[in-house]
This record gives C-alpha cells, structure tokens and sequence, in this order.
C-alpha cells in the first residue's frame, strides 16, 4: 500500500481531476502517523488560488475525504 508522497500525490491527483478540476498544483502533504492518513493541500484554480485538500488513507490508499 502507498507509504511513497509520489504514490499518494497521484492517488489524490487522480481523484481531484475525477471531481472535475482540470488543473492541480500539489502545495503541501503530511502524513498523520497517528491517524495513518495523508492529507494533501492542492491549488485548483487556474486564475485565482482555490485551495482543496484531499485524505488517503495511507493503509489502503483509498481516499477517505475531500473538502
């Protein structure tokens, strides 16, 4: 299962073009030992920041929130 940033970011890359954004700009990534999740901040907007952030369960590499 994903324990690699290069594995998660394109799990949640991956996702962030699923949910209709065209364009993402990965600004930040953590892993939450406690919690065993990835949480990973991207810019979607192409003219102004818009910021998403999206969780991957590093265990399973399914992505378990999006806000």
């Amino acid at each position: 299962m994903p324990t690699e940033l290069v594995t998660v970011a394109e799990i949640a890359r991956h996702f962030i073009v699923n949910s209709g954004y065209s364009f993402a700009r990965l600004e930040k990534a953590d892993l939450d030992i406690s919690s065993g999740q990835w949480r990973l901040i991207f810019d979607v907007g192409v003219t102004t920041v818009i910021k998403k952030t999206v969780v991957v369960d590093n265990s399973t590499g399914k992505v378990v929130g999006f806000e």
